[in-house]
C-alpha cells in the first residue's frame, strides 16, 4: 500500500468516526428532549417542583447557613432547558465535541503519522 492509499484511508476513517459522533450528539440530545418532554410535563413532575418551590420559599423565612433564591419559574429547569432553548443546546454540543473530536483525530493522524525512533541498546 503506497503512502497516499494510506493517508486517504485514515482521512476516510477519521471522516466516518466523526459522523458516527453528530449522529450520536443528535440522537441522545433528542432523546434527552423526548424524555424531558414526555416525563417533566406530568401533574405529578410540576407538583413535585412547586414542592420543592415551596420549601425554599419556607426556608428563606428561617435563618440557615445558606441563602437560597426562590426559582422564578413555575415549571421544571429541565423542561424549560429542553423545550425553550433545545436548539441552543443543540448547537453548543455540536460545536464543543466537534471542537475535541478534530484536536483528538489531530493528536492521533499525528502520532501515527511520525516515525518512531530506534534506539540502540549498544
Amino acid at each position: 500500500m503506497t503512502r497516499r492509499h494510506g493517508i486517504r484511508r485514515t482521512s476516510l476513517l477519521v471522516a466516518i468516526g466523526y459522523i458516527a459522533m453528530v449522529i450520536a450528539v443528535v440522537w441522545s440530545l433528542r432523546s434527552a428532549r423526548e424524555w424531558a418532554l414526555t416525563q417533566l410535563t406530568t401533574p405529578k413532575s410540576i407538583e413535585d417542583w412547586q414542592t420543592w418551590r415551596d420549601d425554599v420559599k419556607r426556608q428563606q423565612t428561617e435563618p440557615g447557613p445558606v441563602a437560597r433564591r426562590i426559582p422564578k419559574s413555575a415549571e421544571p429547569p429541565g423542561l424549560v432547558l429542553m423545550r425553550d432553548n433545545f436548539m441552543v443546546c443543540l448547537v453548543g454540543a455540536l460545536v464543543f465535541s466537534s471542537l475535541l473530536y478534530w484536536v483528538l483525530a489531530w493528536f492521533v493522524r499525528g502520532m501515527l503519522k511520525t516515525p518512531s525512533a530506534s534506539v540502540d541498546s549498544t
